[in-house]
């Protein structure tokens, strides 16, 4: 068991939001294989700063998922149906446009997390500070796909 007890409710928010994190990695390094065209290099070093940039945040917050409710939390399978669903949802051709759309769901998923997790007094101060700097290095990729699709 972890730090927190067993709240299935904060358990999950977490668990969705990781399995958000791996499946963006996920798309945003397909994506950078995926760019052709004009912009192409543009792209591919752009995809490249979203995916490599990812990395430590599902590394941290994993481990923070593994302290607060144990290692089950983390489970692969469950992990993967998630990341599935998500991918799903924002499916898109275009690389860069498919990882406008995951940055913009990535950032409403924040945003309801750290919402729920602060009113069920469930929000740590090392946890709000993660959410708050991995949301803001978020609103940086957001503007520049923004700024690209322009």
């Amino acid at each position: 068991m972890g730090v927190f007890n067993s709240n299935l409710e904060d358990a999950r928010l977490l668990q969705e939001l990781l399995a958000l994190l791996r499946a963006a990695q996920w798309s945003h390094w397909t994506s950078h294989w995926q760019t052709s065209g004009p912009q192409y290099y543009g792209d591919h070093l752009l995809l490249e700063r979203l995916y490599t940039g990812i990395t430590e945040e599902i590394d941290t917050l994993a481990e923070k998922v593994v302290a607060y409710y144990g290692p089950d939390s983390v489970d692969p399978v469950s992990q993967a149906k998630m990341m599935k669903s998500f991918l799903e949802m924002t499916a898109e051709n275009d690389p860069i446009r498919r990882a406008l759309r995951i940055e913009t769901v990535l950032m409403t998923a924040f945003e309801e997390s750290f919402r729920r997790l602060e009113s069920m007094n469930r929000l740590p101060l090392g946890l709000n500070d993660y959410l708050a700097a991995t949301a803001n290095a978020h609103d940086t990729f957001l503007y520049l796909l923004k700024q690209r699709t322009r």
